[in-house]
């Protein structure tokens, strides 16, 4: 049974469009394809054939997308592996990924994200609340706000 509105657009077709248009996973994809009302059939040849052809590869698009988050220095791998795990990648594939010395890349992206967001000395709570919504672990918060605060009395100073 093909979808009402446009009976000549079928899941490959519409799936490979998705796919021009951005990486998915596969569970993504089906998703997709399925809110469009393809039948569960058309939808599995349709990812067997992208499969087959290596258009869906869940392990490149993974890839792909924690590189690009990893690199930006805006997430903490907290939120990487969760943005990541909503889009479908799952749990094995998206820590065969994390680099084993992550943590200092943690206190870093840490401190910039305190510097980009405080320009003044405020409350360490605040700060460590803000740190703490984004996903980092305890001790990387406390480095990185005493790394910030020293920050700013050395700036205090040199005015």
């Amino acid at each position: 049974m093909r979808r009402q509105n446009n009976p000549e657009r079928t899941a490959l077709i519409c799936a490979t469009d998705l796919l021009a248009r951005q990486d998915h996973s596969e569970v993504r994809l089906r998703q997709k394809l399925a809110v469009r009302k393809y039948p569960k059939e058309e939808i599995d040849d349709a990812i067997e054939k992208l499969k087959k052809y290596n258009y869906l590869n869940d392990e490149r698009a993974c890839g792909y997308q924690f590189d690009m988050m990893y690199q930006s220095n805006r997430y903490s791998m907290r939120q990487i592996s969760a943005k990541l795990f909503t889009a479908g990648f799952k749990e094995e594939l998206i820590n065969k990924f994390k680099p084993e010395d992550y943590e200092e890349r943690e206190e870093r992206v840490a401190f910039h994200l305190l510097k980009a967001k405080y320009k003044n000395p405020t409350d360490i709570r605040k700060m460590q609340q803000f740190l703490y919504t984004k996903g980092f672990e305890y001790s990387i918060i406390t480095s990185a706000v005493e790394k910030f605060q020293l920050d700013m009395e050395n700036d205090n100073i040199e005015r």
